[in-house]
């Protein structure tokens, strides 16, 4: 009788650490654990490094040990998934569309099969950043009285996300309780005043995610809303 020792087999193309290998023979099992090299990162691009809160910038990964699924390609902005990832050439290129966001200089991660970056990686993809634009006003609802009420604020890159609104005042009034609209349009909740002479035309501002709304910088006139003191 002869005793072995040591079996040979070809792996299948695969990502992931730790992984549970099982022997069988005659009916007994052994297991052990079994790791593909994590991914090693050489070059991260993107179509532009800043684009509207609704997301879309063409992000392309490019290194080894990638895998060949996007199943197992996690890439990530800021905490939020990246959408539409693609393989373009297995395990070496992948590409994917960065997802809704608001904020600047939000650092990109990726794992693969769970696995972060090699430290052999010759570029850090968590120095990789992009941003998203500031918001925009474009116009405000009707007028409202002394007794506050509802107003809707329309415009360009708000987010979808409504914990990202820092604040938003109408002149020195804030507006509380924001409620967004996938990226055009916020619903918030202006407080009763004290009425003054006469009606009096406040200037809008935004701040989301720390932006704020700078329509002189982005070519639109000033946005303000008629706060009429009727009783």
């Amino acid at each position: 009788d002869q005793t072995y020792t040591r079996i040979r087999c070809l792996i299948v193309p695969g990502t992931g650490a730790n992984l549970r290998v099982t022997l069988s023979d005659s009916g007994v099992s052994s297991f052990g654990l079994f790791s593909y090299l994590p991914p090693i990162i050489v070059n991260v691009t993107s179509s532009t490094y800043v684009s509207n809160t609704t997301g879309g910038m063409v992000v392309t990964i490019t290194g080894s040990n990638l895998g060949d699924s996007v199943s197992s390609f996690d890439a990530r902005v800021g905490r939020i998934r990246c959408a539409s990832v693609s393989m373009i050439t297995s395990h070496s290129q992948f590409t994917c569309l960065s997802p809704p966001g608001t904020g600047l200089h939000k650092a990109m991660s990726l794992t693969v099969g769970g696995q972060s970056p090699s430290v052999q990686s010759t570029f850090n993809i968590s120095t990789f950043t992009l941003s998203y634009y500031p918001p925009l006003v474009t116009r405000v609802s009707d007028t409202t009285t002394t007794a506050g009420g509802f107003v809707t604020i329309y415009g360009y890159n708000f987010g979808q996300v409504d914990s990202s609104i820092d604040s938003i005042f109408i002149g020195p009034l804030p507006c509380k309780a924001p409620q967004r609209a996938q990226h055009t349009s916020v619903v918030c909740t202006i407080l009763p005043a004290l009425p003054p002479s006469n009606d009096t035309m406040m200037s809008v501002n935004m701040t989301i995610d720390g932006q704020a709304n700078n329509n002189a910088d982005q070519q639109v006139a000033p946005v303000v809303f008629r706060y009429s003191f009727v009783a």
